[in-house]
């Protein structure tokens, strides 16, 4: 749920497609903008554990009117993915097919093939990498400014980018251009040679990337920091996420050596519970850093919204093959098509 929402969902989505529920990640339901999709949608609970559960997932279907009828899903995050085959064959309607939003929604559906329906992607596209700088600069900004209300400023301390992808690699990119000492880990050695080459010190082992860093920000969407990562953490370190916090933390093991302190609504410490002293801060608890700030990212949203949309419509038309070796993309052409449209309204 970011301000987009309430603009994408009954002013676009619900004109191409009939809007039958709009199931908000759990971390955003306090924001005003569920309030506003709530009051025109239905709003199931959304869960891991109820998306992983076919049997679940298919009877909220039928409580939504859906039975006998066509259905797209549209996710973000692979909410899906590891039971989308057993839904499609326990539904009596027709899934047509999933679009997916996100990359760390991507490799969670990847993970799953060969997928008995159609997906589709815009994870990846050349369309979205204006918005995922601008998410990254916007992170950064958040960042600095919850630094700022505690009277310290971003560029004393050292910093850590967990996850070389799209956002990760703009975020180290924003912090090294503002003079913050910066080091970049990722288990994908591709992306690592990548970081290498441009210049960052490129760590193979997490703990060396994050030892020594004041400042970690995470961007892999999969589980970055667990109980063991967390205690790889020097003490008084600040940890942000680029993404929500269950996609990204394991923050349940904490109760296990951790007491949580509310310094302020979105700068949490988190201390040992012996008398180590050792302590470390979590922005927004976990949550993406930018939707402290409203997670505005002017007109590029539209550009990849635009992008969805088409996605969706190939998929209604049965224009999108199964996914058994990959996910499918729109071709070049097709995003050309998106591009000129979004350059006729926006320049």
């Amino acid at each position: 749920m970011v301000p987009n929402t309430v603009l994408f969902v009954p002013e676009a989505l619900d004109k191409l497609m009939n809007v039958s529920a709009v199931l908000a990640k759990p971390k955003s339901v306090e924001r005003a903008e569920y309030d506003e999709i709530a009051a025109r949608f239905p709003t199931p609970t959304l869960s891991r554990e109820w998306a992983a559960d076919p049997a679940a997932v298919v009877s909220e279907l039928k409580k939504l009117g859906l039975s006998r009828k066509p259905v797209v899903l549209v996710d973000i995050g692979g909410y899906f993915a590891p039971s989308i085959n057993e839904i499609a064959r326990l539904f009596d309607g027709k899934i047509f097919g999933v679009m997916e939003g996100t990359e760390n929604g991507v490799q969670k559906y990847e993970a799953h093939l060969p997928i008995s329906v159609p997906v589709i992607t815009v994870a990846r596209s050349p369309l979205k990498l204006p918005e995922d700088h601008l998410v990254a600069s916007s992170v950064v900004f958040s960042i600095e400014a919850v630094l700022r209300g505690q009277a310290e400023i971003l560029q004393t301390r050292t910093a850590a980018v967990i996850g070389y992808g799209r956002v990760g690699r703009s975020v180290a990119s924003i912090l090294r251009s503002r003079g913050i000492n910066t080091v970049v880990y990722d288990s994908d050695p591709i992306k690592l040679a990548e970081a290498a080459a441009r210049g960052f010190q490129a760590n193979t082992r997490l703990d060396q990337a994050i030892g020594q860093a004041s400042l970690v920000v995470c961007a892999t969407g999969n589980k970055s920091l667990d109980l063991r990562g967390f205690g790889m953490l020097q003490s008084g370190c600040v940890v942000a996420s680029v993404t929500s916090a269950d996609d990204e933390f394991d923050l349940g093991s904490l109760s296990r050596g951790y007491r949580r302190i509310e310094i302020e609504k979105n700068y949490i410490r988190y201390e040992e519970n012996r008398e180590s002293g050792r302590h470390f801060f979590l922005i927004a608890d976990g949550n993406a850093a930018n939707f402290i700030h409203g997670a505005v990212i002017g007109p590029a949203i539209q550009l990849i919204e635009g992008e969805k949309l088409y996605a969706i419509k190939k998929l209604i038309e049965g224009e999108v093959p199964l996914a058994e070796e990959s996910l499918a993309e729109l071709d070049k052409k097709s995003r050309g098509e998106v591009a000129e449209i979004w350059i006729e309204h926006f320049l």
